[in-house]
């Protein structure tokens, strides 16, 4: 059974709440994407629960929000209990990157340089 075919025999009958519903998208784009890059959590994937079961996992106690990030972890957590997330992002003005330069200095752009911000690093506390 390939992935695609597993998350659509996954949800053809599940009853997501209206949080599981919001998220569910997002959450399987993400875990495709995921067993792309890694194939030991690809079958995980196709060995472990359901996709529906997955989504409400990732939004069980979360109130009236959650970040992106965490219902990631949690999505990766419920088929691969020792996974982590890293996630990254990429300023781009427009201009194809950004020189960083303090603000008291003039600003030249390089097409080729852009800012990463790793948000791993800001959600650390």
């Amino acid at each position: 059974m390939t992935l695609s075919e597993k998350f659509k025999t996954d949800m053809k009958s599940a009853k997501l709440t209206k949080k599981g519903s919001a998220v569910s998208g997002a959450v399987k784009a993400a875990l495709e994407d995921f067993c792309r890059q890694n194939h030991e959590f690809e079958q995980a994937v196709l060995q472990g629960g359901s996709l529906a079961d997955c989504i409400e996992h990732t939004v069980k106690g979360c109130g009236n929000s959650i970040s992106d990030i965490e219902v990631y972890r949690k999505a990766v957590e419920f088929y691969f209990p020792t996974a982590k997330i890293q996630m990254s992002m990429i300023l781009d003005l427009g201009d194809g990157g950004y020189s960083g330069e303090p603000e008291d200095k003039p600003i030249t752009v390089s097409r080729n340089e852009k800012v990463e911000l790793s948000l791993d690093d800001l959600l650390d506390f």
